[in-house]
């Protein structure tokens, strides 16, 4: 059976983020700590092969199956429960995106992913609002495929 098409446009929107400098927006009054962070991030940044994040990504979508078939998945509403369904990084990595990396064989630092981001994985909808201070955005909707975007 196939994954989720959910599971998977969010574990490539994590596998990008992973592949990349993590781009850190900790809130307004703490410019200084973001800038700090994101220099950190990009020194520090862990050279991971594309298999890596393949791998990565393939054990995510796993992780995610396993996380959310704990929850209601009702699509007649998408929203309920969608706060059990979040996967979140604050300030280290949601244990689903640890244990998707723990399963790829490394493990997440802190500033491996960007920090204040959260994502709602709903019934035919996928949301991340990334860093403290931006609006949340759809990166997968059921139908953008067909529609030319996503997926």
């Amino acid at each position: 059976m196939s994954p989720r098409p959910e599971f998977v446009a969010a574990a490539d929107w994590w596998a990008e983020k992973l592949a990349e400098p993590a781009r850190h927006d900790v809130g307004r009054g703490a410019e200084e700590s973001a800038a700090f962070a994101n220099s950190v991030s990009a020194l520090v940044q862990r050279q991971r092969s594309q298999a890596h994040i393949e791998v990565f990504h393939e054990a995510l979508v796993v992780e995610l199956e396993l996380h959310v078939e704990k929850y209601s998945w009702r699509p007649d509403e998408p929203d309920f429960g969608s706060y059990m369904r979040a996967i979140m990084v604050d300030y280290g990595p949601d244990p689903v995106l640890a244990g998707a990396a723990e399963r790829a064989g490394f493990e997440l630092k802190i500033l491996d992913l960007p920090m204040k981001t959260t994502m709602w994985i709903n019934p035919g909808i996928v949301k991340v609002r990334e860093g403290h201070s931006s609006d949340p955005a759809v990166i997968w909707e059921t139908g953008m495929a067909e529609a030319g975007g996503g997926e």
